[in-house]
């Protein structure tokens, strides 16, 4: 919910600031344009006034314009042709004095005219006018238009800015679910082994008890308390590696050698470890980190099956160990999120991270991990890493 509001306020913030740039090109543009229309309109009136004198040489006076001659100094208005309108002739001549001027002049009936003023001399000269009701309509669709751009400047922006903002809020927004996530892993892994440590410990101070007694009740509570740090030291592996904290040492590794040493070191109590010999396989690996996920494939077999076999093999530019179990397979239904954290792959299986280790671990090394059932009985668990070159 704070993350939302985050977005809501940058995406309004990011609306105001579009808009008070926006404005003062947007105002700019559109004097401009009022300035070019009104130019434009002023140009026929001039060229509307030079008919007229033209016509006024010649001695044929035209009657196409509603043109006066006026002189102030003789108190004399000469129309060119009949009309009822009775602009402020006298006045503008008066004001205009030996300077051309244009005037705006409008009815109460809501018509508009603009005038073009020419004087001869001072006090006297022509007047002619024109309806500027077509350059008025088109101020008013410039109007029109500016609000538009505005309108959509603003609207266009507020998008942007929620859509600029929901991406902004994505890192946090992983982050703050890789927190949760962190939580909610933690509380798993502890929940267990506290409940047995309280089990334990609550019996042994229930009565007086036997050394043996204790003894017994303090090595159940050793035992979940190093369940609970292994969990937890998984757990951190985990975040450290999708984090990409924790960066491979890589070097050439042989992967059959590795096979080998695993099999070796891991004893299971119910199950055989094998890796029989094969050709030297290397691949460019962080010896640890590959052991540590080969060793947590193994255990997860092991508590399945009876018998886990390792094989080392060369795929094209791969170098792949493959842990083969004899035991039930997968869950076809988990099958696809076996490498998921706290998966169960079985019901004889645990539900932890030490899958998803090892798929932190294979991606870190450019590599990739994947598990398949096998067609007549258990499954193979498949590392893939890139072979040295």
């Amino acid at each position: 919910m704070r993350l939302r509001r985050v977005r809501w306020m940058f995406a309004v913030l990011f609306t105001i600031l579009i808009a008070v740039v926006s404005i003062a090109p947007l105002a700019l543009w559109r004097q401009e344009r009022s300035e070019a229309i009104t130019a434009s309109f002023d140009s026929r009136l001039v060229a509307q006034m030079e008919e007229v004198l033209a016509s006024e040489i010649i001695g044929d006076r035209t009657q196409d314009f509603l043109t006066w001659f006026v002189s102030n100094n003789d108190g004399y208005v000469d129309p060119f042709t009949d009309t009822e309108l009775e602009p402020p002739l006298y006045t503008w001549m008066r004001e205009s004095g030996v300077e051309i001027d244009f005037r705006e002049y409008s009815l109460d009936t809501g018509e508009r005219y603009r005038a073009f003023i020419r004087p001869t001399a001072e006090g006297q000269g022509y007047v002619t006018l024109a309806d500027s009701q077509e350059r008025d309509d088109q101020l008013v669709s410039l109007r029109r238009r500016t609000w538009l751009l505005a309108a959509a400047a603003v609207i266009g922006s507020s998008i942007i800015g929620f859509v600029v903002g929901g991406l902004a809020m994505s890192p946090m927004r992983r982050m703050m679910g890789d927190q949760q996530g962190f939580l909610a892993d933690a509380a798993h892994e502890m929940r267990t082994p506290l409940a047995v440590i309280m089990a334990s410990s609550s019996q042994a101070l229930s009565r007086s008890r036997t050394s043996e007694e204790y003894v017994r009740s303090l090595s159940e509570i050793r035992s979940a308390a190093e369940r609970a740090a292994t969990g937890v030291n998984e757990m951190l592996d985990l975040v450290r590696f999708e984090s990409g904290q924790a960066m491979p040492r890589i070097g050439p590794l042989r992967l059959d050698l590795l096979a080998e040493e695993v099999a070796a070191s891991v004893r299971p109590e119910n199950a055989a470890i094998v890796a029989e010999p094969t050709d030297p396989v290397v691949v460019a690996a962080d010896m640890a980190l590959l052991r540590q996920a080969v060793e947590n494939v193994v255990r997860n077999a092991a508590r399945r099956s009876t018998r886990v076999e390792l094989r080392s093999r060369v795929d094209r530019h791969d170098g792949v160990i493959d842990v083969i179990d004899d035991g039930p397979g997968f869950d076809p239904a988990v099958l696809p999120r076996v490498f998921e954290r706290y998966q169960r792959g079985d019901r004889r299986g645990e539900a932890g991270i030490g899958l998803a280790i090892v798929r932190a671990i294979a991606h870190a090394h450019g590599g990739s991990v994947v598990a398949a059932n096998n067609a007549d009985q258990g499954a193979t668990v498949s590392i893939r890493i890139p072979l040295s070159r």
